[in-house]
C-alpha cells in the first residue's frame, strides 16, 4: 500500500510540475501579445484598447523575474505551483481593474478552471474561495463606474461561478480516476514481471536437482503461514516474504549438478560449495532493483540463532527477520521430503525437531509462534502431499 501510495504522489508531482509550467507559458504569451496589441495601437494613435501598456510591462516583468529565479532556486514543485496561482491571482486584478467594460469581472472565472486543472481538491477549494471572494467583493465595493450591478446580477454572478466551481472539481474527480487507473495499471505490470522474473529463476533453480522440485514454492507457502501470525508483517511485507522464500535458492544455480545430485554424504569442500549459493543468490537480485527488497531474506536464510550459521555468522535479533522465518520455512520442508541423501520425516516429527533447536538454530519467539499456525502448516503439507509423493515416484526412477 505504502508503494502504491508513493507511485500516486510521484505521478501527481510530476503532473503539477508539468501543469505549472504550461500555465506559466501560457501567461508569457498572453501578456507578450498584450503589450504588442496596446504597443501597435499605442504608437499609431489607434484608439482600438483601454488597457494599460505599462501595467502589463510590469507584469511581463514580474513573471519573467519568477521564472528567472525558480532556474536559479529548486523550489518544490508545489511551491512553484502556488506561485504561479497567486501571481495569477494578482493578474486577474490588475486586468479587472485595466479593463473598463462592464464584462470584465469574468475574468475572475478563470481561477476555479486553474486550480481544477492541478487535480488537487484543497488547491482548487482554496482558490475557488479565493476567487468568489474577489467576485464579489469588486462587483459589490469596486463596479465598473459606467455599470452598477443591482442585487440580481451580483447573485447571477456568484451563480455562475459556483457551477464552473462545480464543473472544475468534476474535472478534477475524473483527473484523479485516471491517475489512479494509471498507477494501478503500472503496479500490476509491475508485479507481473517481478513474478515472471521470480518464476524463471525457481524454473531454473528446479530443473537442476529434481529433488528440490517444488521446494521453493513450499518454503514460500510456510514461510507466509507463518508471518502472516506475526505483528510485524503488513500486506506488503507478506509479499515480500512471498517472493524471497520462492528465490531463498536462486544461488544453487551456480552449484554444479553433480553436488546437488549426490546421493552420499558431501565432502567439506562440496559442502563450503554449497554454502556459497546464498552470497550468490543475494549478488543475482540485488542488481535488479524490483528485487533488492528481497536480500535480507535470501542472504541470511541459513544464519542460526546461536551465531554457527553461515555465511556471516549473525546471532540472534542481528539476523533479519525475514532470514529467521525463511530459516524455519526452509527446514521444515526439507525435513519433510525425501532428499537424494536421506528419506523425509513425518510432519509430526518434524515439528517436534523444530520445537528441539529452538534458541539454537532458530528464533525461539517465532517457534512459539509456529504453534499458533501449526492447523495452517498441516493444510500445506497435506494439500502438497499429492505432489510430493509424484515427485517420489519420479526420484526413485532415477
Amino acid at each position: 500500500m505504502a508503494q502504491h501510495t508513493e507511485l500516486y504522489e510521484d505521478y501527481f508531482n510530476d503532473h503539477r510540475l508539468k501543469v505549472t509550467t504550461y500555465l506559466y507559458r501560457i501567461i508569457i504569451i498572453f501578456l507578450g501579445l498584450s503589450c504588442v496589441w496596446n504597443t501597435f495601437f499605442y504608437l499609431f494613435q489607434a484608439n482600438f484598447s483601454r488597457a494599460s501598456l505599462p501595467s502589463f510591462l510590469i507584469c511581463l516583468a514580474l513573471l519573467i523575474m519568477m521564472g528567472s529565479l525558480k532556474r536559479y532556486i529548486d523550489f518544490k514543485a508545489s511551491i512553484y505551483q502556488h506561485m504561479i496561482l497567486i501571481y495569477s491571482v494578482g493578474l486577474l486584478i490588475v486586468v479587472y481593474f485595466q479593463l473598463s467594460y462592464s464584462e470584465a469581472w469574468s475574468f475572475f472565472l478563470l481561477l476555479p478552471l486553474l486550480a481544477g486543472i492541478y487535480g488537487e481538491k484543497k488547491t482548487l477549494v482554496y482558490y475557488s474561495l479565493i476567487g468568489l471572494g474577489l467576485l464579489t467583493f469588486f462587483s459589490i465595493k469596486l463596479p465598473k463606474k459606467n455599470y452598477t450591478a443591482d442585487g440580481i446580477d451580483i447573485s447571477n454572478r456568484i451563480l455562475l461561478y459556483i457551477i464552473l466551481s462545480t464543473l472544475s472539481f468534476l474535472v478534477l474527480q475524473m483527473l484523479h480516476l485516471i491517475y489512479r487507473r494509471q498507477v494501478n495499471l503500472v503496479k500490476d505490470s509491475t508485479e507481473a514481471t517481478i513474478e515472471e522474473i521470480v518464476n524463471t529463476f525457481v524454473v531454473a533453480v528446479e530443473a537442476k536437482d529434481v529433488y528440490t522440485y517444488g521446494h521453493s514454492e513450499r518454503v514460500s507457502q510456510y514461510a507466509v503461514a507463518l508471518a502472516s501470525s506475526l505483528p510485524d508483517y503488513c500486506e506488503q511485507d507478506l509479499k515480500r516474504i512471498k517472493l524471497s522464500g520462492l528465490l531463498h535458492d536462486v544461488g544453487k544455480i551456480n552449484v554444479p549438478e553433480h553436488i546437488l545430485m549426490k546421493k552420499g554424504r558431501l565432502f567439506e569442500k562440496e559442502y563450503e560449495t554449497v554454502k556459497t549459493h546464498s552470497t550468490s543468490g543475494a549478488q543475482m537480485i540485488e542488481r535488479m532493483s524490483r528485487l533488492q527488497r528481497l536480500k535480507a531474506g535470501v542472504l541470511y536464510h541459513h544464519e542460526r540463532w546461536d551465531g554457527t550459521g553461515y555465511p556471516s555468522g549473525l546471532k540472534g535479533r542481528d539476523i533479519p527477520l525475514d532470514a529467521r522465518v525463511l530459516a524455519i520455512a526452509d527446514a521444515f520442508d526439507a525435513m519433510t521430503t525425501t532428499r537424494s541423501y536421506r528419506q523425509g520425516i513425518k510432519f509430526e516429527e518434524a515439528f517436534y525437531r523444530l520445537e528441539l533447536a529452538k534458541g539454537t538454530q532458530f528464533d525461539p519467539w517465532l517457534i512459539e509462534s509456529l504453534k499458533d499456525v501449526k492447523n495452517r502448516f498441516r493444510e500445506i503439507y497435506d494439500g502438497l502431499e499429492c505432489g510430493r509423493k509424484q515427485r517420489e515416484k519420479r526420484i526413485e526412477g532415477l
